[in-house]
């Protein structure tokens, strides 16, 4: 008698289960400790068990990344909605955490090049409307403080919104290997930025 088929709810269920495990594996060892292996042994099952939720493991990575775009594009509304709270220079550099503390950029660097992966990076980005909402969601932050009174009324928000999201792209997109700025030191130069153009 051969086992009972999981329906989609269950399937569903597992993989979410699973990403989880795979995000907390990526935060705490690096993109490069994902392995299908490591995965199983961090959620207390099979491999096999492992390979019935998910073909392989760029099949994991995929929705690893995908979910993850996903929670990325609301945490950076959340700064948006933290207009008028804290200091500016500390809100853009919460903004620039966000991006910079996620798994799914590690996981991204470390398998690029995979056209079945890069396709569904790409796919996922366009579900998520991840890549315009990085310097839109900068934009709307320094509008939202402007019409709060708290940066300059003549400030071009549009101009700061590109400088900012770009200067923050610029670390995501380059990998490990180029030269950047401590997190710490990212975080003084957004504050002074913050700074300058607060009133």
């Amino acid at each position: 008698m051969s086992p009972a088929r999981r329906s989609p709810e269950e399937v569903a269920a597992a993989r979410a289960g699973f990403v989880d495990h795979a995000e907390a594996i990526v935060r705490r060892d690096g993109a490069a400790a994902l392995t299908m292996r490591a995965l199983a042994r961090e959620a207390g099952c099979s491999v096999g068990l492992a390979y019935k939720v998910f073909a392989d493991r760029t099949d994991l990575v995929a929705a690893v990344i995908a979910r993850e775009m996903a929670r990325l594009r609301d945490e950076l509304e959340a700064v948006v909605a933290a207009a008028g709270t804290g200091t500016v220079g500390g809100n853009l550099g919460r903004w620039a955490e966000v991006l910079l503390a996620s798994p799914a950029i590690a996981l991204a660097h470390d398998d690029h090049g995979q056209e079945e992966l890069d396709r569904a990076i790409e796919a996922a980005a366009g579900e998520t409307g991840i890549v315009a909402a990085l310097e839109a969601t900068v934009v709307a932050y320094l509008r939202a403080e402007k019409d709060l009174g708290r940066v300059a009324a003549d400030l071009d928000e549009g101009a700061y919104g590109f400088l900012v999201a770009g200067a923050v792209h610029n670390l995501v997109a380059s990998g490990p290997g180029y030269p950047r700025p401590t997190r710490r030191r990212l975080a003084q130069v957004l504050d002074e930025v913050g700074r300058r153009i607060s009133t």
